[in-house]
């Protein structure tokens, strides 16, 4: 459901704009789902982008793995893969160099 009350309440002054083109069967479309609604189109598409826009972001924001993928990725975290020689190295260099106060 389109939060209009948001959209329609911001008490920011509209000064923006941006233009679309479409045709006739989408300005049909967003005549009627505003007159349905009963706000104006600028109302109406407002909340709509601003609910669109806030989905997409909400989506990219985290990764779903499959099953199969999580099997995976579990077992990874579970058997590390042994150090090689070059992070052997930089563990001696860096107990040569750290003393610890025990």
């Amino acid at each position: 459901m389109l939060n209009l009350d948001a959209a329609s309440s911001t008490r920011t002054r509209q000064t923006r704009t941006i233009q679309v083109r479409h045709d006739d069967r989408l300005a049909s479309l967003i005549e009627r789902a505003a007159l349905a609604l009963a706000v104006d189109k600028s109302a109406f598409l407002r909340a709509a982008i601003e609910r669109e826009a806030t989905r997409v972001l909400d989506m990219q924001s985290r990764h779903a793995l499959t099953p199969e993928d999580a099997e995976i990725f579990a077992a990874a975290l579970d058997a590390p893969p042994a150090p090689t020689p070059r992070a052997l190295e930089a563990a001696r260099n860096y107990r040569a160099r750290v003393v610890h106060a025990d």
